[in-house]
C-alpha cells in the first residue's frame, strides 16, 4: 500500500472528478451535505471562509492498496482504512469534514480522500511534510493490518540488492586474489583473465586519457559494482601503469575510439611489480582464511 497527500485550493473540478459515479462509489462521508460535488465544496467553504489567510484549505488523499490486497478487502476495512489515516492525520474522523470516495474504474482499486483543512474553530490543520507523513502513515497501516506495505517491499528489496551486492563483491574479490596470483604482465592480460572468471572489468577513461576508476561486471547476474564498493583496498591504479611515452595526438585517439565505441587495449598499462608482490603479501593471510571459509561453506551446502 503506497499514499499520497497534499493541501490544495479544491475546487469544484477537483469534487467532481473524485466524487464521479462512473468511476467508482462513495465509501463514507461526515459533516458534508448535498447531492451533487458543487453542494459538498460548498459546505466545506462556510468553514473555509473563517481562515481568509489560508490558500490550500483542502486535504487531498489517495490511499492505494496493492492489486491483490485490494481484492480481498471490504468496504469495513476499507472504512477503517480511512480512520485509521485521519487519526495519523491528526484529523478527528467524527468532528472533520471529509468524504471518501472508492475509484474501482481499474483493476488497481484506491480510495480517494478530499477533507477539509479548516476545523470549527477556523483554525488550519498543519500540513508541514504532508507527503511524508502520508507515506509514513500507509506503511504503519499495512503492518496493523497485515497488508503490503510499498515501503517494505522496497526496503526489501533493498536489503536483498545489498546482500546479492555483497555476494557478488566476494566472487570478483576471490577471482581478483586468483588472477593476480598468476601474475598478469598487463592491464590487457588482467582483463583477459578476469573474463575468464565470468567478471569484466572496465576502466574509466578520463579526457586526459588517464584511468581514473575500474568497474566490475559480473556477468551472469549482470551485476555492476565500483572497484571501491567491491573492496577499497584494490588499489588497481597501482597496480597498472601506462608506460607509453605521451604524444599529442593521444587524446584525439582515445577520444574517438570512445565515440566509436572500439575497444581500447591496454596492453601498455604494464603491471607494476613492486605494487604486485606488495599486494599479495599483504592480502595472502586474508586470501587464505576467505578460502578456508569458502570451502567450509561449499561443503556445507552439499551435506544438505
Amino acid at each position: 500500500m503506497i499514499a499520497k497527500a497534499k493541501t490544495c485550493i479544491g475546487g469544484t473540478a477537483l469534487f467532481n472528478y473524485v466524487i464521479n459515479p462512473n468511476k467508482g462509489y462513495e465509501l463514507v462521508r461526515n459533516n458534508l451535505s448535498g447531492e451533487t460535488p458543487k453542494d459538498m465544496f460548498q459546505t466545506m467553504q462556510i468553514l473555509q471562509n473563517q481562515n481568509s489567510r489560508c490558500k490550500n484549505n483542502t486535504i487531498s488523499v489517495v490511499i492505494s492498496p496493492t492489486i491483490e490486497d485490494s481484492k480481498k478487502m471490504t468496504d469495513q476495512d476499507l472504512n477503517n482504512l480511512v480512520n485509521d489515516f485521519l487519526v495519523g492525520l491528526k484529523l478527528d474522523p467524527k468532528n472533520a469534514q471529509y468524504i471518501a470516495f472508492v475509484h474501482t474504474e481499474k483493476e488497481h482499486k484506491h480510495i480517494h480522500i478530499l477533507a477539509n483543512r479548516i476545523d470549527e474553530n477556523g483554525k488550519a490543520l498543519k500540513d508541514n511534510y504532508i507527503g511524508f507523513q502520508a507515506q509514513r502513515i500507509a506503511h504503519e497501516i499495512a503492518l496493523k493490518y497485515g497488508w503490503a506495505s510499498i515501503r517494505q517491499e522496497n526496503e526489501n528489496k533493498k536489503e536483498q540488492m545489498k546482500a546479492n551486492h555483497k555476494q557478488v563483491a566476494a566472487l570478483i574479490k576471490e577471482a581478483h586474489y586468483l588472477v593476480l596470483k598468476e601474475h598478469p604482465k598487463s592491464l590487457q592480460q588482467y582483463i583477459d583473465m578476469m573474463r575468464i572468471h565470468q567478471i569484466e572489468v572496465k576502466p574509466s577513461i578520463n579526457k586526459q586519457g588517464n584511468i581514473q576508476g575500474y568497474r566490475f561486471i559480473h556477468l551472469p547476474t549482470e551485476t555492476n559494482l565500483k572497484a571501491s564498493e567491491v573492496d577499497r583496498n584494490l588499489k588497481l591504479n597501482e597496480l597498472f601503469e601506462n608506460n607509453t611515452p605521451k604524444r599529442s595526438d593521444d587524446l584525439f585517439h582515445v577520444v574517438l575510439f570512445k565515440e566509436q565505441n572500439k575497444p581500447i587495449s591496454f596492453e601498455n598499462w604494464n603491471t607494476n611489480t613492486a605494487s604486485l608482490f606488495s599486494f599479495l603479501n599483504a592480502h595472502q593471510s586474508m586470501y587464505n582464511d576467505y578460502i578456508q571459509d569458502h570451502n567450509k561453506k561449499k561443503k556445507r551446502t552439499i551435506r544438505r
